[in-house]
């Protein structure tokens, strides 16, 4: 599993999942915000939404790398 997780540290956890849907898949706001909170939800973060990377463990970081990474359906 990568070790560098590439997300934004200006953005919140929910925005450095929905903003590469709306902009890589050109997916609706609604959408694309329904199904990050759902992604976030599933990888146990539902309650790091608002957080920033720079305040979350390494695992967490990964957590939402991966749910990112989901979230585009590759």
């Amino acid at each position: 599993v990568f070790q560098h997780f590439n997300l934004f540290p200006h953005l919140s956890v929910l925005k450095n999942v929905v903003d590469p849907q709306r902009i890589s898949k050109k997916i609706g706001a609604a959408e694309a915000h329904e199904t990050a909170v759902e992604l976030l939800e599933m990888v146990g973060l539902g309650g790091k939404l608002e957080h920033y990377p720079s305040q979350l463990s390494g695992g967490q970081k990964q957590r939402v790398a991966i749910a990112r990474a989901l979230a585009l359906k590759p």
